[in-house]
């Protein structure tokens, strides 16, 4: 983006917009196929699957706050923004790894400390690379109307990358 003019390019939308969509991909997968992972693969019992999940959404209600001051008060010569989003991408692809592979040869609580440990890992850099990203946004332009476009773009193109949307289903129906 040039700094001098307020007006954002078509790449830059489409771009910012890209980034949004493989963040949502991510954490909708989390979302519609973890429990089931939890139980169907990993052998624990819904109860204790559901008590990972709910502990991590009550640990992202604290986090989640803590993280966009962290990430205002960032001052680097990339900005203040960029810097998260960089340093978390690397090692949030290896918890998301790490919390889809199976151990193998470990008892129930092994297990269940493994899955509430990954799955903390994993919401944390989530919030670590996402609120950023998210605040990212509102610094790319001064341009009210421009923001606004740029919102209305990322907005559209998670939904079309959700596993759950028409187009992923019919796809993964058409593999069947």
């Amino acid at each position: 983006m040039n700094p001098g003019t307020q007006k954002l390019s078509f790449l830059e939308k489409a771009g910012y917009s890209a980034g949004d969509a493989a963040a949502n991909f991510v954490f909708m997968t989390m979302i519609l196929f973890q429990a089931n992972f939890y139980t169907d693969v990993f052998g624990i019992s819904a109860t204790a699957a559901g008590a990972i999940l709910l502990a991590a959404r009550l640990w992202d209600a604290f986090f989640d706050p803590l993280m966009g001051v962290m990430a205002d008060r960032t001052k680097t010569r990339w900005g203040r923004f960029r810097p998260w989003i960089l340093w978390t991408s690397i090692p949030w692809a290896i918890v998301m790894i790490l919390a889809y592979t199976t151990p193998k040869g470990w008892g129930m609580a092994a297990m269940i400390a493994y899955a509430a440990i990954t799955n903390l890992l994993l919401m944390t850099l989530y919030s670590m690379n996402n609120m950023p990203y998210s605040a990212l946004g509102g610094v790319m332009t001064g341009d009210v109307n421009e923001r606004a476009k740029l919102n209305s773009s990322s907005a559209v193109s998670p939904c079309r990358s959700s596993p759950s949307s028409p187009s992923a289903t019919t796809a993964s129906m058409a593999g069947r």
